[in-house]
């Protein structure tokens, strides 16, 4: 492990001689926060406003020298604050002083605590006047307190009417503002789509293309990849958050052509420097055009002209340097995954699969999350007689790598999203797979599963039952499903008025009588309790309801299936029995849709 030079200094020290010599060295590593300090706490208590503007010079020369950003020292009050707004009100401040104030309050932005204050101050209208004067500055800061308070700072930026004051020095061809600019336009685009809706309807895409291709232009004079870079993830933004507009970039053909241009020759420079500017330039580009994949007119530009799949797999994947790019490269996968492009051709290859897999490595939860997201959309496409898409997610222990992500909190969205894929990736393996099913049982996936059942998010519960409809088609999966009370769970979720969430319940209620039901040439005991339990919950009589419904037509063939098997139980037969009987008593015309009179029985 490198260690930096200071802290083994310190550790040597501490170690061995301490007192006067140790204490001067750990004084020194954080003196510079110690002397704004000082300086803070003398403004605070000077009176004189002459002499405030001396403290204040050497405050922010004490800053310059720190870089706060970094530090882990707190340093700001609500009380300082609130007085550099009140000396940034006074009338009579000269033009240098001004320059001190917004240089101190921006480089005293990089703290939470600030922006914080900063809002609870109203610090929007004041800052408003240094915005002419001191544009870049102003724009650093406000931008910090967008990523610090995101949707309550959006919102009152928004209310405040800062936006056309930004679109206008935008559109100023001459500026050195640019990447400001769009720095804060993205950062408040990712919270709002009020912002989206103002740029959408300013025309500021149009602004931004123009922009992108004057600098794509120069960029190969004059290194313009931060500003490339800003403009696609703020475009990345609005197609989010925008159809119309996004439809408006995949019509800019000359864009995306320029974007692919910029892939290969950036690719190149990464293969041969690694620099972390070509991988932010690269990562910003491929979540842009992940965006645009369900164009067919985008597609045949990417995927014609240069082939980014096989260098995401090639370059990035193996890496595993910058994040950043890692979470773009899977993006973009995933997207065509999802959308059936060359997926087979991923799929195909199964270092390909080896390759996401092993970055459940990595522990990112953001990553992770699109990691099971790709898996699945890749596994998605499995049967019974062809079990090639999980072939090697199972050689590669993938139910075992991803069993963690079932126990996350599902605190939010993402969470959720993320223990539901997770489910369905272990569900798709289980299908065609004994190997995976044997997996399930001896790591005690099953039990996890069925309390899943009991899960407030619905695609939770749900992606749950037709994963168990898979792990139970091994009869020796069934005891441990049905002691967990698998079944009461199942049958509250019977209760749904959701489709989906029936046919995963009616899925797994025909696999649990379709398999296991003989043993040595005769009905199973097992199998018999099973639905002896199935009669005892109610499971039956709702199967019933189900036949005759028109609203559950679409179940109708599956029921069907279910109850194929379960006529085999004495009890059930004597019930269609019945059924039957009352139904060629009836005298009235035969009715349309399903029909309880299914088949003939034993």
């Amino acid at each position: 492990m490198n260690i930096p030079p200071k802290k083994l200094l310190l550790g040597s020290l501490l170690v061995g001689s301490v007192g006067a010599v140790c204490y001067d060295v750990v004084s020194h590593l954080f003196r510079p926060v110690d002397q704004s300090s000082k300086y803070r706490k003398q403004y605070l208590n000077e009176q004189d406003d002459e002499k405030k503007i001396k403290i204040l010079s050497q405050l922010n020369q004490s800053l310059n020298n720190h870089d706060l950003s970094e530090s882990k020292v707190p340093f700001t009050t609500k009380k300082l604050v609130e007085s550099l707004f009140e000396f940034a009100q006074k009338e009579k401040i000269d033009p240098q002083t001004q320059t001190v104030l917004i240089e101190i309050m921006k480089q005293i932005s990089y703290e939470k605590r600030f922006c914080t204050n900063f809002l609870q101050l109203d610090g929007f209208k004041i800052i408003l006047k240094f915005l002419e004067s001191h544009f870049h500055d102003s724009v650093v800061l406000l931008t910090n307190v967008l990523k610090f308070e995101k949707k309550r700072a959006t919102k009152v930026f928004l209310s405040e009417k800062y936006y056309p004051i930004l679109i206008k020095e935008l559109r100023n061809e001459k500026s050195s503002h640019h990447s400001v600019i769009l720095s804060c336009l993205t950062w408040s685009c990712e919270y709002s789509l009020e912002v989206v809706t103002f740029l959408y309807e300013e025309n500021i895409i149009e602004l931004l293309i123009s922009l992108f291709q004057k600098y794509y232009e120069g960029h190969a004079s004059q290194n313009h990849s931060k500003e490339m870079s800003l403009i696609c993830s703020l475009l990345t933004d609005i197609c989010e958050k925008h159809e119309e507009a996004r439809k408006l970039f995949a019509d800019d053909q000359e864009m995306i052509h320029n974007l692919v241009l910029l892939i290969q020759s950036e690719s190149e420079e990464v293969k041969e420097k690694g620099s972390s500017t070509n991988y932010t330039l690269l990562s910003d580009i491929y979540l842009f055009l992940s965006g645009l994949l369900e164009s067919e007119e985008c597609n045949k530009i990417i995927f014609e002209k240069a082939n980014p799949l096989a260098f995401l797999f090639n370059q990035c994947l193996e890496s595993q340097k910058d994040l950043n790019f890692i979470y773009a490269a899977l993006k973009f996968i995933s997207s065509c995954s999802q959308l059936n492009l060359y997926k087979e051709e991923i799929i195909a290859k199964k270092e390909h699969t080896k390759q996401i897999v092993d970055l459940l490595e990595i522990g990112n939860l953001k990553i992770l999350s699109l990691i099971v997201k790709t898996l699945k959309f890749l596994s998605i496409s499995v049967t019974l007689k062809n079990p090639v898409p999980v072939e090697p997610m199972i050689e590669l222990e993938i139910i075992k790598k991803i069993l963690p992500l079932l126990s996350i909190k599902p605190i939010d969205q993402e969470s959720c999203t993320t223990i539901s894929n997770s489910i369905v990736v272990i569900g798709n393996c289980c299908l065609p797979s004994e190997e995976a099913r044997k997996q399930v049982r001896e790591l005690n996936v099953i039990q996890k599963m069925v309390s899943l059942l009991d899960a407030k998010d619905d695609k939770i519960r749900v992606n749950s039952a037709f994963s168990l409809a898979n792990m139970i088609m091994d009869p020796l999966n069934q005891p441990i499903f049905i002691k967990n009370q698998g079944l009461e769970k199942l049958f509250l979720l019977f209760n749904s008025e959701a489709n989906l969430a029936l046919f995963g319940v009616v899925i797994l209620i025909r696999n649990l009588a379709a398999f296991g039901m003989e043993e040595n040439g005769k009905i199973s005991k097992q199998w018999t309790e099973n639905v002896d339990k199935l009669i005892e919950i109610g499971f039956i009589q709702k199967l019933f309801s189900l036949m005759g419904s028109e609203k559950y037509y679409s179940l109708y063939n599956i029921v069907f299936e279910s109850f194929m098997h379960l006529n085999n139980h004495p009890v059930i037969n004597h019930m269609i029995r019945i059924i039957n009987q009352q139904a060629n008593m009836q005298t009235q015309k035969p009715q349309q849709g399903p029909n309880p009179l299914f088949f003939s029985q034993k």
